[in-house]
C-alpha cells in the first residue's frame, strides 16, 4: 500500500511499473484541492515483481500554481500503512470538520446573546471572529470549496487577517478599551491588503502582510490574559494557556506556509483556535449567566420593593378612606348635635325656665311645677350626655371624664358634695367608640345620681388606671368612692344598679360594688382592646 501525505494544490494519476493504477482525483476541471488531504492506494501484487518496482505520479495543478509538489510518500504492508493514513486523515481533515462545527455553534450562540444585549459589543466581535474561523476551517477538509480555486485561496488568506482584526477588537472591548484611530488603522490594513490580494498584486509581500498580524498578536494576547487575571486567577490561567498556544502554533503554521520547514509536517493552528474559542466562549457565557443572575436578583428585589410600596399605598388608601369616613361621621355628629341643641335642647331649656317661674309663684298649686322642673333638668343633662358621647375624644378616657366633670361639678357642689379627681394619664384606648363612651358616661352618671339621692355623702372621689399587661388581659378601670351611708339592701337589687351592670357587660367588662356605712366603692372595669389595634396595625404594614 502507498500513502502520499499531500499533493499541494494539485491532483494526479498513479502508475506502477508503467501501468496506471488509478487517479488521485479528476484530471479535468474543476480540480480538487489536495494540499491538506492525504491519499492512499492499494498496490496490487499483480503489478509488482521481484526486485525494484517503479512508481510514477503524474500531477496536474491549477494555473496560479504552475509547480507541483508531493508530501512524504510511504510504501509498505497494508496493516502498517493504513492505520497511519487513517490517523492522518482524522487529525488533518475530520477533526477540523468537528472543531469547525463547534466554533460555528459557539459563534452563533454568542451572536444570539449579543442580539439580546446590543450594548455588549464584545459578544458581537467574538461571535463574528468564531464564524470567520469556521469559514477558514473549510479549507482544511473540503476538496471542492464554494469558490473557484484562486478566489478561494485569496479569500482564505484575507480571512486570516479579518479574523485577527476581529479578535483584536474583541480583546479591546473585553478590556473595556476603545481606540478609534488604532481600530480604523486595523481595518485600513485589512481592506488595503485584501484589495491587493484579490487584484493579484500582493505576491511579493503577502508573507509580510500576514507576518504583521502575527507580530501584533502577542501584545493583544498579553492584554487579554492580564484582564483575565484581574477578574480571577482561573480566568487568567485558561486564557494564558489558550492565547500562548495560539501564538506559538500560528507562528509555526505561518513558517510552514512560507516554506520554512519540511512539507510533511502537519499544520497545527487549527487545533488552538477552537480551544481559544471554547475558552473565551465559556468565559463570555459565564459572564452572561452572572449578569443574568444579577438582573434576576435585582428584579426580585424590585418586585419585593414594588409589592412593599403597593402594600404601603394600600395601607395609605385604607387610612385615607378611614379618615374620610371619620370626617363624614364627624360632620354627621356635628349636624345631629346641632339639631339636638337647637331643637330639643332649646325647647327643654325654655320649658325648664317657664316651670321655674311657676315655682316662684305664691300660689301652692302653681308651685307644683317644681317637680316638673327637676324632671326637665334631668332630661337636659341626659341630652347633654348623649351629645358629649358623640364628641370626638381621640380614644382618651380622661377627655370623656373631664366633660362629665364639667357637667356635674356645679350640681354636686350645690348639694354640698366635694368632688375629688384622682385620675392618671392613660394611653389611647381603642374601645372608646361613641357607643362605649355613652355607656361609661351613663354608668358614672348613675353612680353620681345615687350619691345625690340616697347616700347623703359629702365627698366623692373618682380614680382611673390600668390593670394587667399590654395584651388581651389588659383592662382599664374607673373607681367611684363616696363617704355616704352605703347602699341599703333594698336598693341593692334595684333597676339602676342592674342597668349599670348591663352597660358594663356591653363593654365586655364588669361592675364590682363594695358598700358599708361611711364608704361605698363602685369599680367599673373594661378591656382596652389595645392588643387588637396593634395586631391590625402590624397586618396593614
Amino acid at each position: 500500500m502507498i500513502k502520499i501525505d499531500s499533493l499541494n494544490h494539485a491532483t494526479g494519476e498513479l502508475f506502477v511499473n508503467g501501468t496506471k493504477l488509478g487517479s488521485l482525483g479528476p484530471m479535468t476541471a474543476p480540480l480538487p484541492l489536495n494540499w491538506n488531504r492525504s491519499q492512499a492506494k492499494e498496490l496490487p501484487a499483480a503489478l509488482l515483481h521481484t526486485g525494484d518496482n517503479e512508481v510514477e505520479i503524474h500531477q496536474r495543478t491549477y494555473a496560479p500554481w504552475d509547480w507541483g509538489k508531493l508530501g512524504t510518500i510511504r510504501v509498505g504492508a497494508r496493516e502498517q500503512v493504513l492505520p497511519l493514513w487513517e490517523r492522518r486523515v482524522f487529525w488533518q481533515n475530520e477533526s477540523v470538520l468537528i472543531l469547525g462545527a463547534a466554533t460555528a455553534a459557539i459563534g452563533l450562540f454568542i451572536l444570539g446573546v449579543w442580539l439580546g444585549r446590543r450594548s455588549e459589543a464584545l459578544y458581537f466581535w467574538f461571535g463574528c471572529e468564531s464564524l470567520v474561523w469556521t469559514c477558514i476551517s473549510i479549507d482544511y477538509f473540503a476538496a471542492y470549496p464554494p469558490l473557484p480555486a484562486r478566489s478561494w485561496e485569496d479569500f482564505i488568506i484575507c480571512a486570516q487577517i479579518l479574523r485577527t482584526v476581529l479578535m483584536f477588537t474583541f480583546v479591546l472591548r473585553y478590556c473595556g478599551r476603545k481606540h478609534p484611530r488604532f481600530e480604523l488603522g486595523m481595518w485600513v490594513y485589512f481592506i488595503g491588503g485584501s484589495v491587493a490580494v484579490f487584484a493579484h498584486q500582493a505576491s511579493n509581500w503577502m508573507g509580510l502582510w500576514l507576518l504583521g498580524a502575527v507580530v501584533a498578536y502577542p501584545y493583544f494576547a498579553f492584554l487579554l490574559v492580564r484582564q483575565g487575571f484581574r477578574r480571577s486567577r482561573f480566568e487568567g490561567g485558561v486564557l494564558a494557556i489558550a492565547a500562548t498556544s495560539q501564538v506559538v502554533l500560528s507562528g509555526y503554521d505561518l513558517a510552514l506556509w512560507m516554506g520554512y520547514g519540511p512539507r510533511e509536517l502537519p499544520f497545527l493552528a487549527h487545533f488552538t483556535v477552537p480551544l481559544y474559542s471554547l475558552v473565551v466562549g465559556l468565559i463570555l457565557i459565564r459572564h452572561f449567566v452572572t449578569s443574568l443572575n444579577a438582573y434576576e436578583r435585582l428584579n426580585k428585589v424590585l418586585e419585593l420593593r414594588i409589592s412593599e410600596k403597593a402594600a404601603e399605598l394600600e395601607t395609605y388608601y385604607d387610612k385615607l378612606s378611614e379618615a374620610k369616613r371619620n370626617q363624614a361621621l364627624a360632620a354627621e355628629r356635628t349636624r345631629i348635635m346641632s339639631e339636638m341643641h337647637d331643637g330639643i335642647g332649646s325647647q327643654l331649656t325654655m320649658a325648664l325656665s317657664l316651670v321655674r317661674r311657676l315655682d316662684r309663684e305664691p300660689d301652692p298649686a302653681l308651685r307644683e311645677g317644681a317637680t316638673v322642673a327637676a324632671v326637665l333638668s334631668e332630661s337636659i343633662e341626659d341630652l347633654q350626655l348623649i351629645i358629649d358621647s358623640l364628641e370626638p375624644v381621640e380614644n382618651d378616657l380622661l377627655t370623656v371624664l373631664g366633660t362629665l366633670r364639667y357637667r356635674m361639678q356645679d350640681r354636686l357642689a350645690k348639694a354640698g358634695i366635694d368632688l375629688q379627681w384622682s385620675v392618671v394619664d392613660l394611653p389611647p384606648l381603642p374601645i372608646l367608640t361613641p357607643h362605649s363612651v355613652l355607656s361609661i358616661l351613663r354608668i358614672i352618671q348613675e353612680a353620681f345620681a345615687n350619691c345625690l339621692k340616697h347616700s347623703s355623702a359629702t365627698r366623692i372621689e373618682v380614680l382611673t388606671g390600668l390593670q394587667g399587661g399590654p395584651d388581651a388581659q389588659e383592662q382599664a378601670f374607673v373607681k367611684i368612692v363616696d363617704n355616704g351611708r352605703g347602699i341599703e339592701s333594698a336598693r341593692a337589687g334595684g333597676r339602676g344598679l342592674a342597668n349599670m351592670r348591663a352597660r358594663a357587660a356591653s363593654l365586655g367588662g364588669s361592675i364590682h360594688i363594695e358598700s358599708a356605712p361611711g364608704r361605698t366603692e363602685i369599680l367599673l372595669t373594661f378591656p382596652t382592646m389595645r392588643d387588637q389595634a396593634a395586631a391590625r396595625e402590624s397586618a396593614t404594614t
